[in-house]
């Protein structure tokens, strides 16, 4: 994003030649809902209302995740690559080399702030003559813009002639903590459902048969040590061989499935599998016994 226009008093209260972009002269003038999106912001609408109505904790709370994914438009000016507002109207091709410069508002102290709008009712409210231009922008860039700008920018507000709901600097700062943190509980929620994986002892299970299986192995030098155990994942479970090889990964696997192939003479209950000791499976089957095969020195 470009450089920060810095001029504001709304474009009604002190419209100039200069601070704003003069549109073409139209025989049709399409309607709003022909030139802006809807941007679902329903809920962050409701978050507003609720926030005015009775400030506390909660409606706070519900405003920020509101908030930190929301869509909004934002008043720029466009500049093309010579420096020259591109001017237009309805939806506008922008060039590559574009630039935006962001339109801010004042308040009575002087300080300045970005504006963003939830929709093209409340956007109408502040420029009812169109002639300024939007993009749709997400509250990362905002918040970025805004912490670049900081010397000359307050924050940025949504809706100023409506909810105007004000965000400090030190709000934008604590708006990016939340975001992190609702990003952390998604990957902790993503990660809880994947199926877990449980480790037990096998029962039933004959010391000739385990001694069958010392035998093939011993007639595998690759493999150092070797463990069994039962694994569970979701519903289905699973015998297990983890394997310690000192060989290729393409060797490692023929020796497992080799393994697995020869324990199915004794071994018919449930499905086999092999992997190395240096894996989530390995981690977990040696947390349920020793090794049942160790490699003579």
């Amino acid at each position: 994003m470009a450089d920060n226009h810095i001029k504001f008093p709304t474009p009604e209260e002190g419209e100039t030649e200069n601070n704003n972009i003069r549109l073409a002269p139209e025989t049709s003038k399409p309607k709003p809902s022909e030139v802006f999106p809807d941007l679902h912001n329903e809920k962050l609408i409701d978050a507003m209302n609720a926030l005015k109505a009775n400030e506390n904790k909660d409606t706070q709370t519900a405003l920020i995740e509101q908030v930190i994914g929301a869509r909004f438009f934002a008043p720029v000016e466009v500049i093309d690559a010579d420096g020259k507002p591109i001017q237009g109207s309805g939806k506008l091709a922008v060039p590559k080399d574009a630039k935006f410069n962001f339109k801010l508002i004042q308040n009575a102290k002087g300080e300045q702030y970005f504006a963003v709008f939830t929709d093209i009712g409340q956007y109408l409210k502040w420029n009812s003559t169109q002639k300024v231009n939007t993009i749709v922008v997400v509250f990362p860039q905002i918040a970025q813009l805004a912490q670049q700008k900081s010397d000359v920018i307050s924050g940025f507000v949504i809706n100023p002639m409506g909810h105007n709901i004000v965000f400090s600097q030190d709000a934008i700062s604590n708006l990016l903590d939340a975001m992190k943190a609702v990003a952390e509980k998604q990957k902790e929620a993503a990660s809880q459902q994947q199926v877990k994986l449980m480790f037990g002892k096998p029962t039933n299970i004959p010391e000739a048969v385990m001694g069958a299986f010392r035998k093939k192995l011993a007639k595998t030098p690759e493999v150092k040590e070797a463990y069994f155990c039962m694994m569970k994942q979701g519903e289905q479970e699973y015998y297990l061989f983890t394997l310690e090889i000192d060989a290729d990964k393409e060797t490692c696997q023929d020796i497992g499935n080799s393994l697995c192939e020869s324990a199915k003479m004794f071994l018919t209950k449930f499905p086999i599998m092999a992997a190395p000791v240096r894996s989530p499976f390995g981690e977990g089957a040696k947390k349920v016994d020793q090794a049942f095969y160790v490699k003579e020195d």
